[in-house]
């Protein structure tokens, strides 16, 4: 006999019904299963087989399950939980939920945790086959607080890089606008500006000269300065913005995040073209 024991009836309801629905399955496929019952917030599995049939026909496909449930129905209500009150971001909550959602989904390749987190199912499968196989009773939150405690420092982990990201976001955002800010209130320093887009930007007047460093260092605006990580001569957004053209032209293959940047602040300003179109011919690197 196999049982797991719930704190919350309603969980056992719901782990219940998708054992349900596993075990028609399995016997279709010809695995015995023998029979499964539910008491209040616990679920008894009663298998005829020996222990070698368990461990090797039952307890892989429980263990799965177990591990979708949590991960589906579970996963982000934990993250949140830890958002609220251990990073007390209560009222944000839910859009921070939102990004978590995403980074475990592994669609934010660019934040670090990504690899990591995706990686958790496997840790939990395993954990929860090992514990299946050690005991017959599992005591479900005990469980979750010991034998899988490291899956839950990973969803700590996860929240935490949600809130990296959204006030990354809120930062973003604020540049955005006060960049959009300075243009509209600034008085033009060219009619035209052309940008070529690479290492180290390239940047033309109107009649196709050169705007040389200092002639853009000279022009910065400090307060919309965000790229302060990066040596000048790499800045690109910042100086293009400081000049504040009427229109803005910029050259490159890709719509990358930058580009994607100069589209938000310029707007109907802003026109992109190819590397090929570029006015200056290009020293072959």
């Amino acid at each position: 006999m196999f049982s797991i024991d719930f704190e919350c009836e309603a969980d056992s309801a719901v782990v219940y019904q998708i054992f349900t629905q596993d075990k028609r399955e399995w016997e279709q496929k010809g695995i015995n299963t023998g029979d499964i019952y539910k008491h209040n917030a616990k679920i008894k599995w009663d298998f005829y087989g020996n222990e070698q049939q368990w461990r090797e026909s039952l307890v892989p496909y429980l263990a799965a399950s177990l591990c979708d449930y949590m991960v589906e129905e579970k996963e982000l209500q934990w993250v949140q939980g830890y958002i609220e009150r251990t990073f007390l971001y209560e009222e944000e909550a839910p859009a921070i939920t939102d990004i978590a959602n995403s980074l475990l989904d592994g669609k934010r390749e660019d934040v670090p945790e990504t690899s990591l987190l995706q990686k958790r199912k496997h840790f939990v499968y395993r954990e929860m086959t090992e514990e299946m196989k050690q005991t017959k009773e599992i005591q479900w939150e005990p469980m979750l607080t010991f034998r899988l405690g490291t899956y839950h420092h990973l969803l700590v982990k996860a929240a935490s890089a949600a809130i990296d990201e959204y006030k990354w976001e809120q930062e973003y955002q604020t540049m955005i606008e006060g960049c959009r800010h300075y243009i509209k209130h600034t008085n033009p320093t060219c009619p035209e500006l052309h940008v070529l887009l690479q290492e180290e930007p390239v940047f033309l007047d109107e009649d196709k000269q050169i705007i040389d460093e200092w002639t853009r260092l000279h022009h910065l605006e400090p307060t919309i300065v965000f790229e302060k990580q990066l040596p000048f001569e790499y800045m690109v957004i910042s100086p293009a913005v400081s000049l504040a053209p009427e229109q803005l032209f910029i050259y490159s293959d890709t719509e990358d995040g930058t580009v994607q940047t100069f589209q938000m602040i310029f707007q109907e300003k802003m026109k992109t073209f190819p590397k090929k179109e570029w006015p200056l011919k290009q020293k072959k690197a």
